[in-house]
């Protein structure tokens, strides 16, 4: 039951945000809101990948959670000195794979 609550709250809120806008008929969000917008898609982001890195199966053991920020470390040196999307993606796989190899 309070996780329903939680949901309907959310759900409440989530909507309230996108009608303040229209019933405000402001073509611009006021200067507060719209100086952190920017800032919601990356923390969003942060909020999903930062778990799945560190806790991958709920529960931080060396053998997930080493290989899978070996790998992202590796994708984000990777794109950092080539600019190159799949490079990073692949030579981060490949270590995954080599990493977690290594530890089981």
């Amino acid at each position: 039951m309070p996780d329903l609550l939680v949901l309907v709250a959310v759900g409440v809120g989530t909507y309230a945000m996108r009608a303040a806008f229209l019933v405000l008929a402001r073509p611009e969000p006021p200067a507060p809101l719209a100086r952190v917008l920017p800032h919601v898609g990356p923390a969003a982001l942060g909020a999903i990948v930062a778990p799945a890195l560190l806790v991958p199966h709920g529960a931080v053991t060396v053998a997930d959670t080493v290989p899978a920020v070996v790998a992202a470390a590796a994708a984000w040196v990777l794109w950092h000195r080539t600019r190159n999307l799949p490079i990073a993606l692949f030579g981060a796989l490949a270590l995954a794979l080599l990493t977690t190899e290594v530890f089981r």
